[in-house]
């Protein structure tokens, strides 16, 4: 009996590794596809869209960020929707137990209900505005546009030479409740906040 309460641990402590290996490499994956086999800007945005369901598996919120179990995690689009249909395809999908919901805003008064919130290029002007008002908040914050990490969004998918490649400001990261994994962090190049 004895053995057999050793093992089970060791066994589910191997599971977990093994998918937290296999989300690395399809992040990893994903990253590397050149935008060039992708058509256009829809293919771009489908691309971008596997990043952030991806980067809900690299995530951790604090338990309190739920109201239960069962709470949907939402990912939220602050402004313009570059994304069209192609968000939509990872909504019907369950991270970590929890539905996916996708919502849209068009202002800023409800972010903090978001668990990772994409702010639109046509946004990126409001940043000192949105910044503070989630800046403590778990809300993973996630932006696509020319130096917006060091905004002091947490997150940029940035297109260099036809590949998407993240930066990270992970000063705001660690001002959060939110945890990162290590894996994720590798991934990215590191900057820090502009002024």
């Amino acid at each position: 009996m004895k053995m057999r309460q050793t093992v089970l641990p060791t066994l589910a402590m191997s599971i977990r590794t093994v998918v937290a290996v296999l989300c690395f490499v399809t992040l990893y994956l994903i990253g590397s596809q050149s935008l060039g086999h992708a058509q256009g800007q829809n293919g771009e945005y489908l691309l971008k869209a596997a990043f952030l369901y991806n980067f809900t598996k690299f995530v951790e919120w604090p338990d309190s960020t739920f109201a239960t179990s069962s709470t949907p995690l939402m990912i939220c689009v602050l402004g313009n929707d570059p994304f069209g249909s192609s968000l939509d395809a990872i909504a019907d999908k369950t991270i970590k137990g929890r539905p996916l919901v996708i919502k849209r805003l068009h202002s800023v008064d409800r972010v903090k209900d978001c668990q990772m919130l994409y702010v639109s290029p046509n946004q990126l002007t409001q940043t000192a505005e949105i910044v503070p008002t989630i800046q403590k908040a778990p809300v993973l914050t996630v932006c696509d546009a020319e130096d917006c990490a060091e905004a002091g969004i947490m997150l940029n998918m940035r297109v260099v030479e036809n590949r998407v490649q993240l930066d990270m400001n992970l000063d705001a990261v660690q001002r959060t409740p939110l945890k990162v994994s290590s894996q994720l962090i590798k991934l990215t190049r590191i900057v820090k906040r502009n002024g």
